[in-house]
């Protein structure tokens, strides 16, 4: 029996001895005063007026994971975003990191606060990275959904999750953890190490370090995910085969484009000596084999190479990224952090923080693929008289109008390796402060200063030089003298000195500093007949600089690789006020029950957008014991961060699907697609369109689109104006005050809420752009190219290929999103029920979203889309089940405790199905995946856990559209079964 297997049966027995503790979002009632995120008034025995969910050590280690994302992502207010199944990046330099999205509405929309401070970003999109806050360090988190900017200014549009980290340690306290997959692949390790001193009896002095490391894994290491869905599955027809394509002809893109295609009869010679009838279409894309003879991509015609390959398709012939490109990041991280406070009076506390994080995580592509259409020009040019060229090859550029013009073949240099980004991330964050008491009533106030600084430095491997290239095909040996020979005519074929010759390594570094000046003052005003009126007031400045310097070779035309990238650098300040207002309206000992209202209102003066405002009433009802009413209404702002305010405009590439009869994706301009079917009574008017715009007249008839993506330009724009959203929230809380068994420990909690954002900065999707360009929504009903949505892109004279597609940021419409949360803790003594005392006890909890709506408009005028129970409607992915929820069923007794997890994400419908139906999308199907975990407590010192996630191993479900390797590797589990087992031990 292997190691592996030796080490689950393992695990699985712990488990069956251990438990986990308290449900994942339970919340007893705390005595004192006391402040929850949300608010900064502090009250005796303090219940939200706003839904707040937390998660407790044991809950975040429960996940086995490294990454703190990995236990958010699984609470159904989350939407997954970026994290360690994201091998893309969203944000200018910004790979690798990991991100928190509440209610779906973006990463930006997410407030991440850290002790309730403010902390530096990781990007320039003033989203906090977190893989900079460590696992172990974590004491608990704490989550606000819905409007906070009136507490905690902007980016609070969809909420605050508040990372409180672990103080006030007396003693030393160790943490291991070990674990991998079932699949003895993506092993995790975790060690902590931590210890607080007392000072005196007047503060304490708190030190921590940690080291973290997750191994990667590759699509190619699982079998759902090595090659692409319509291969792996039956009965649909393949858009993609494994086997790797190294060179590939498209007649068209040649000097002269579509009007210097191969002659049919050439075609019909050449294809006639392999045994294939006449009549290969003259813009049939052609591949190269081993022997010289050349063969078609789709279909496949006399392709001699490996056909016993799984993923092989004679229907479509193309490059499979699979064993290059990651499900699960590799990342290496070590963290330190120092905690200390000390009486300087009876009335005076000094305070700090100070924390470095520093890791290291890679993301990987397939190779760099040269093409004949990349910004600004063809990537490889060849003359004629290019010595590699095979003679089959040279038959059918003889046959051109002009058969001495150059050509433009494409082709993925594996020779060169995949496009490996290497990422370091240093963070340092140092918080410093006073607080205390005034002697006036209950008056206390907070002064503090923090800043903090996140470097970046990205290594680029897999880049090919432009120049490079050409040099070695207009070289009359074909490259051989220089570095061995450039054979670019089949798999396999370029030698690795030109290999080497042409690839490129580039470096990009970047800064962001943030400065926090802040201070607080809280308190009761006076004393009202129903309860004391208490405050909160407070000033903010707050400075953010970002500087971003890519590679000079990534600012020039010569890289084919990684994208083109500029320099974006700029700065935005903040003068901030905030006020609160408990006031209590209802006493309880006046019969009518307890009313409290919460007043709050908070103005900014910023740099670049002047002055917001944000306020918020929220208010709590409780007519009798046991049953609290809350809700509220919050206004909450955005300002533009530095990324949508100041980035030049640069290139990248965006999907835009594939063609076909009953579907509106691809281009409109290709033959295959429902715009130019014939029963499609505007297709003569698009083909007109589709000329004007620049298809070749001679290839219009049987135009394809030379690929499944388009060039598409973005950029910063700085007349941007704030975001805005409304906020209605609306719940109960009951908590039974029954003495019987039955009831004892049973709460329920409802909470229905809205948000209403207007004025959404973004950009507009390529489909958006096409669509409208093509009437789908009544924008174009002349099909005319002067209109506003045609001229945001262009088309390749040589090919029609789309390219330069227009995304700068703009001030978009509107997003709406409905829904309900459903909470419910429920547990009692197996005593009561006539076992033994030593039988323990048992818990159950519940934690649900019904997402009822979630509707977006791309713009002013345009219809909303309903996204709610889709997935793949966002470049980056987005996923918004109708129900999702997690279920804890726990048992303890005695020094052991353990809790079977359910965790559903339900099933949805593929984005390519909204608005227009499409017969060749696949939609994900429920899923439901399974944790059993366990803990056991040695003595009062050592604690050992144990778990197994993802108990029965279960796939993830499969879609087609804007997916990553057949799924999305944030929303679903792509590692499948694996265990792990921990210690922590306190000396």
């Amino acid at each position: 029996m292997s190691k592996m297997r030796s080490g689950l049966l393992c695990a699985s027995a712990l488990v069956g001895m251990m438990s986990f503790a308290a449900p994942a979002a339970a919340q007893d009632s705390e005595v004192g005063e006391v402040i929850v995120t949300g608010s900064r008034i502090a009250r005796q025995d303090y219940v939200s007026e706003s839904p707040v969910v937390t998660l407790g050590q044991e809950q975040i280690a429960a996940t086995g994971s490294v990454n703190i994302e990995t236990s958010l992502n699984q609470l159904p207010q989350f939407t997954p975003s970026n994290g360690a199944g994201t091998n893309t990046t969203n944000f200018v330099g910004t790979p690798g990191q990991a991100y928190a999205n509440l209610r779906g509405l973006g990463p930006t929309r997410t407030l991440v606060l850290v002790d309730g401070r403010r902390v530096v970003a990781g990007n320039p999109n003033a989203v906090v990275d977190l893989n900079t806050i460590p696992t172990a360090l974590v004491e608990s988190v704490e989550t606000i959904t819905g409007g906070a900017s009136a507490v905690y200014g902007s980016d609070a549009i969809a909420g605050v999750v508040n990372f409180k980290l672990r103080r006030n340690l007396e003693g030393g306290l160790v943490d291991i953890q070990y674990g991998q997959t079932g699949e003895e692949d993506a092993a995790q390790t975790s060690i902590s190490l931590a210890y607080g001193f007392d000072l005196g009896g007047r503060g304490n002095l708190s030190l921590a370090a940690g080291y973290d490391k997750r191994d990667g894994l590759t699509a190619a290491e699982r079998r759902w995910s090595r090659v692409g869905y319509t291969v792996l599955t039956t009965g649909l027809t393949p858009s993609g085969a494994a086997t790797i394509l190294e060179g590939r002809f498209d007649p068209a893109s040649n000097a002269g484009g579509a009007a210097n295609l191969p002659s049919q009869a050439a075609l019909d010679a050449v294809f006639a000596q392999y045994g294939v009838a006449p009549g290969i279409a003259r813009n049939s894309n052609i591949g190269f084999n081993a022997d010289g003879t050349l063969f078609t991509a789709s279909p496949v015609r006399n392709f001699r190479g490996d056909t016993s390959d799984p993923g092989f398709s004679a229907a479509s012939y193309t490059f499979n990224s699979a064993d290059y490109r990651y499900l699960f990041l590799p990342l290496e991280r070590i963290s330190l952090f120092a905690n200390g406070r000390y009486d300087l009076t009876d009335r005076i506390e000094a305070y700090g923080t100070a924390s470095y994080v520093t890791y290291d995580v890679s993301r990987q592509l397939g190779p760099a693929s040269a093409s004949d259409g990349a910004f600004p020009g063809p990537d490889i040019v060849v003359p004629v008289t290019n010595p590699f060229i095979p003679q089959d090859l040279r038959t059918l550029l003889a046959s051109r109008a002009n058969p001495t013009a150059e050509f433009y073949p494409r082709r993925a240099f594996s020779e060169v390796g995949g496009r490996l980004s290497e990422n370091t991330y240093e963070t340092l964050q140092l918080v410093g402060g006073l607080r205390g008491d005034l002697g006036f009533n209950d008056w206390k106030w907070d002064v503090y200063a923090s800043y903090g600084r996140m470097d970046h430095t990205e290594d680029q491997h897999g880049n090919v030089s432009r120049a490079a290239m050409r040099q070695l095909t207009f070289a009359p040996d074909g490259g051989v003298a220089i570095c061995g020979g450039f054979d670019i005519f089949g798999a396999g074929q370029v030698s690795p000195g030109c290999a080497a010759y042409i690839a490129r390594e580039v470096k990009n570094d970047t800064e962001i500093q943030q400065q926090v000046y802040e201070a607080n003052l809280t308190g009761t005003l006076f004393a009202l007949p129903t309860g004391d009126l208490k405050f909160a007031a407070g000033a903010q400045y707050r400075k953010d600089e970002f500087d971003y310097q890519p590679d000079l070779l990534l600012q020039g035309p010569d890289i084919v690789g990684f994208n083109p990238a500029v320099p974006v650098k700029g700065e935005i300040t903040s003068k901030e006020l905030y006020g609160e207002l408990l006031v209590p309206l209802l006493a309880q000992d006046w019969g009518v029950g307890e009313l409290e209202v919460t007043l709050g209102g908070r103005m900014a003066d910023y740099n670049t957008v002047g002055t917001t405002y944000a306020y918020k009433v929220d208010g709590t009802y409780k007519p009798f014991a046991g049953l609290l009413l809350r809700g509220g209404y919050q206004r909450a702002v955005r300002a533009p961060n530095i990324a949508e305010l100041f980035s030049p405009q640069s290139l990248g590439f965006a999907g835009i699907g594939t063609p076909g009869a009953t579907t509106t994706a691809g281009d409109p301009c290709d033959v295959r697609s429902s715009f130019r079917a014939a029963g499609n009574p505007n297709a003569a008017a698009i083909q007109a369109l589709c000329l004007a715009q620049g298809v070749p007249s001679a290839i219009i008839g049987s135009y394809n689109q030379p690929s499944t993506q388009a060039e598409i330009l973005t950029g910063g724009n700085p007349d941007l104006k704030e975001e805005t959203s409304d906020s209605y929230t609306a719940g109960l809380v009951w908590s039974p005050s029954v003495d019987q068994p039955f009831f004892r420990r049973f709460q329920v909690a409802v909470d229905w809420y809205r948000i209403n954002l207007d004025d959404v900065v973004g950009t507009l999707t390529v489909q958006n752009i096409l669509g409208s360009c093509f009437n789908t929504d009544g924008a174009n009903p002349t099909f005319s190219n002067d209109n506003f949505y045609c001229q945001l892109f262009d088309r390749l004279r040589t090919s029609g290929a789309i390219t330069n597609v227009q995304l700068n940021q703009i001030n978009l419409a509107a997003w709406k999103t409905e829904g309900v949360d459903v909470q419910v803790d429920w547990g009692m003594e197996l005593a009561d029920l006539g076992a033994p005392e030593a039988a323990g006890r048992f818990d159950v909890n519940l934690v649900m979203s019904h997402l009822t709506s979630f509707k977006k408009q791309a713009r002013p005028g345009a219809p909303f889309l309903q996204n709610g129970g889709t997935i793949g409607g966002d470049l980056s992915g987005g996923a918004y089940p109708e129900f999702k929820w997690v279920a804890s069923f726990s048992w303890s007794a005695g020094p052991v405790r353990t809790t079977l997890r359910w965790r559903h994400i339900d099933s949805m419908l593929d984005f390519r199905n909204v608005p227009v139906f499409s017969p060749t999308a696949v939609n994900p199907k429920a899923y439901n995946a399974y944790d059993l975990v366990g803990w056991w407590d040695v003595d009062e010192r050592v604690t050992v856990r144990a778990g197994v996630n993802n108990l029965f191993d279960k796939n993830p479900p499969l879609f087609t559209s804007y997916s990553n390797s057949n799924t999305d590797p944030s929303t679903y589990d792509v590692l499948g079964r694996r265990w792990f087992i921990g210690v922590r031990a306190k000396f």
